[in-house]
């Protein structure tokens, strides 16, 4: 099946918001077991919650 470019984007978009809510659970799990001090120390973690701030305060 040959998809046209909006059906494209459209399907393309569907599995990034599915891949965020997967990487979102995933996450409350790993809060489960890791202290929130260790993830304090995970700059990676730190990014992604300033960017999600940023996105939240628009």
């Amino acid at each position: 099946m040959i998809l046209n470019i909006p059906e494209l984007v459209d399907r393309q978009n569907e599995i990034i918001k599915e891949q965020a809510d997967i990487i979102d659970s995933l996450f409350l799990l790993l809060l489960q077991h890791v202290p929130a001090s260790e993830l304090d120390n995970l700059d990676n973690v730190k990014h992604v919650a300033l960017l999600k701030e940023d996105i939240s305060c628009q």
